[in-house]
């Protein structure tokens, strides 16, 4: 029991490290990066893993722990009210921190949670930049902050998508051959 606490324990260390080099590696990926915030999140990856080798609650876990590291590193946040914040930064890891709530085993249902998991990234950082971030001239709420926010937000989440579907099964489907991986199979 006490061995399965460490184990834990190192592979959440191990994850939220990655998750961490994932960051600073696509800070120096210009075509990653948007001019206004956002970026094509390879960072993700690591917590998607995460959730699937050890379970949703470890993976929410990890990614909080990994956004917590990025903060102390000192990488760059656009913060105005404790809304905005959870829904472009809080909200968005949960859901891809549980991505395995919809199953560990198989690459259909781990491909429905990642894409489900990212949908709803997409919604809540739709939202934070329709009421806190809406293009200069407009009101925050209107026709234009809809527009403006759908259109900014959806071509980096969508290729976060398309880099995590490619990536993260292929990375599961080598781990899963590991005895790392065994250990916490249910």
């Amino acid at each position: 029991m006490k061995n399965n606490k460490i184990r834990i324990i190192s592979y959440m260390a191990l994850y939220a490290a990655l998750y961490v080099v994932l960051k600073f590696a696509g800070q120096y990926i210009p075509f990653l990066q948007m001019p206004q915030g956002g970026s094509i999140e390879l960072e993700l990856a690591a917590v998607f893993i995460a959730s699937y080798h050890m379970g949703w609650k470890y993976g929410i876990l990890t990614a909080m722990i990994g956004f917590l590291l990025t903060l102390i590193c000192g990488f760059p946040i656009y913060w105005l009210n404790l809304g905005q914040f959870m829904l472009d930064y809080i909200l968005p890891l949960l859901f891809v921190g549980a991505s395995s709530l919809l199953g560990r085993n198989g690459s259909v249902r781990q491909i429905i949670g990642i894409s489900l998991a990212m949908i709803l990234k997409y919604i809540s950082q739709l939202l934070s930049g329709v009421y806190y971030w809406p293009p200069e001239g407009s009101v925050a709420g209107s026709k234009a902050a809809w527009i403006y926010s759908a259109g900014y937000n959806l071509w980096y989440n969508l290729a976060t998508l398309v880099v995590c579907i490619i990536l993260v099964p292929l990375l599961l489907k080598r781990l899963e051959k590991t005895s790392a991986w065994k250990q916490f199979a249910k």
